[in-house]
């Protein structure tokens, strides 16, 4: 073969991988442009076919791509700050460490992306399906994330300083260690069986929510607002609790053993079949629905129980030193060995309760 046509050849293969697939649309000269460059800032590629092309670093920022066909593109590190991407198909992309500030990335399906280290700041996700998407390490800082699908995605360490996850579903979600507490909405998102372990959500507004089934180990929720929160089921072994407010909310069969709860309110909660206890000195229990929860061997000294459901509730060992149990039902409710000095009984009804070696025993 001659050396020139020898050279021709090659250098055709080696364009191949960038042109595989490509199809003019938009602008017929962008597209020419970023076959011949690799890059088009400020093009106009919408309802281009770039499926399958090699577009590795590739500047696209700014750019219309809306409707675009971008299956299988390979956008490892590349530039699409401020592009608008609605309605594109990014089915099997590489997206790693993609840049997509500002993209517009609206009501896409996104869904099993590989997003880790990817920059998503004061993205627009709004009725985005990232349901199984990967997103460690992502920058969030700032994104609309309303109404989106983040179900079973993984967001271990992502930054979400100001992100907007009003309506989400994060069920089955990975958010361990991801630091919540500077998120700007988190309302009426679903966190039922989400991995929350040692994730920071200190100080906020969480109620309503869901987080039914939940392993919330380690989670920081010290002065957290839960009034009327579903934690049925929820793993809360070691949770920092301090001054939480959990108002009428549904505790039902929850693991909150080694929890710190100093502080905490439970007015109105339901805690029936719950497990509870470590340090729980002046928690305050009045009107909840305790019925078979297990408190044995807490210190619930001088904490109140007035008017509560404790109906078989478990309160063997417990330190209840001063705990008020005025109007409570504590029918069939196991106090053995417990210290009862000076707690008070007043109008609460004790039929059936067992008191075998409790200290300070009440006379009926």
């Amino acid at each position: 073969m001659h050396p020139s046509r020898s050279c021709t050849l090659l250098a055709t293969i080696a364009l191949l991988p960038m042109l595989t697939g490509g199809a003019a649309a938009g602008q017929p000269a962008d597209f020419e442009r970023l076959q011949d460059s690799g890059h088009c800032p400020l093009c106009n590629l919408a309802g281009a076919d770039l499926s399958g092309m090699r577009l590795m670093s590739a500047d696209l920022s700014g750019a219309d791509l809306r409707g675009a066909d971008l299956r299988k593109t390979i956008l490892f590190h590349a530039n699409l700050s401020g592009a608008d991407m609605r309605d594109a198909k990014l089915t099997r992309a590489s997206l790693g460490r993609i840049d997509l500030r500002s993209a517009n990335l609206n009501g896409l399906d996104l869904s099993n992306a590989r997003l880790g280290h990817a920059d998503l700041n004061n993205a627009q996700l709004t009725q985005t399906n990232l349901r199984g998407a990967m997103l460690e390490h992502a920058n969030l800082r700032g994104a609309d994330l309303t109404g989106a699908d983040l179900s079973k995605a993984s967001l271990m360490n992502a930054k979400t300083d100001l992100v907007l996850l009003r309506n989400a579903s994060l069920v089955e979600a990975d958010l361990r260690q991801v630091d919540l507490r500077r998120a700007a909405d988190l309302r009426g998102s679903d966190l039922s069986k989400a991995r929350l372990s040692k994730a920071k959500m200190d100080g906020l507004d969480l109620s309503g929510m869901s987080f039914d089934g939940a392993d919330m180990q380690h989670v920081g929720l010290a002065g957290a607002k839960l009034h009327g929160a579903s934690l049925v089921g929820a793993n809360l072994r070691k949770a920092d609790l301090r001054d939480a407010d959990l108002t009428g909310a549904d505790l039902r069969g929850a693991k909150m053993t080694a929890t710190t709860m100093t502080g905490t309110f439970f007015g109105k909660a339901t805690l029936e079949e719950a497990m509870l206890g470590g340090n729980l000195v002046g928690t305050d229990f009045s009107d909840g629905r305790l019925a078979r929860a297990d408190l044995s061997g807490a210190n619930l000294k001088d904490a109140h129980f007035n008017n509560a459901d404790l109906q078989q509730a478990n309160f063997t060992s417990c330190n209840l030193y001063s705990a008020d149990f005025s109007g409570a039902r504590l029918n069939r409710a196991n106090f053995s060995r417990a210290n009862l000095e000076k707690a008070i009984f007043t109008d609460a009804d004790l039929s059936g309760a067992v008191f075998d070696d409790a200290r300070g025993a009440p006379k009926r």
